[in-house]
């Protein structure tokens, strides 16, 4: 087993995940629609609990408990731009959160062909991704919203 091949995989995916946990509070918190912000903090929730088995793995892996081997800083800013494009209404947000997700997915999809991760590491990863790509199926029935071209003027609250 070629544990750093590990480390690192599993270190980038909970990076991106607990990036994208942190955004989607963020949203939920800033959004008036009651339906968009049960769907954005059920997905914050979501993240965490994928990136907590993520962790559990990289624990397992490294001997180490969870809060020694916890990365303390995730460098991966896959959601970034959601903050500016807040201004602009529910729709370019949605926009916005499908090309992040595009960017997460891609990041399992990249874990899921490496050769340096483990088959127990692997299966952890695929498990995840399933759950990444429940809540991208999700966030993309937004779009399919019944009120949403009445919801492209409205104005979501600062944070």
């Amino acid at each position: 087993m070629n544990a750093d091949g590990d480390i690192s995989i599993l270190n980038v995916l909970i990076g991106a995940t607990m990036d994208s946990a942190r955004h989607y509070h963020k949203v939920a918190g800033n959004v008036g629609n009651p339906r968009i912000r049960a769907l954005f903090d059920h997905l914050s929730v979501q993240r965490k609990l994928i990136a907590e088995e993520l962790q559990d793995q990289l624990s397992a892996v490294t001997g180490n408990p969870q809060s020694e081997s916890m990365p303390t800083t995730h460098p991966l800013r896959l959601f970034g731009n959601l903050r500016h494009v807040m201004d602009y209404g529910y729709c370019a947000l949605i926009d916005e959160v499908e090309r992040c997700e595009e960017r997460i997915k891609g990041k399992y999809e990249r874990a899921l062909l490496d050769d340096r991760l483990s088959r127990l590491s692997r299966a952890v990863v695929q498990n995840a991704f399933e759950s990444v790509q429940e809540g991208s199926a999700d966030l993309h029935a937004l779009k399919r919203y019944p009120h949403a071209e009445h919801s492209h003027s409205e104005r979501l609250e600062h944070w």
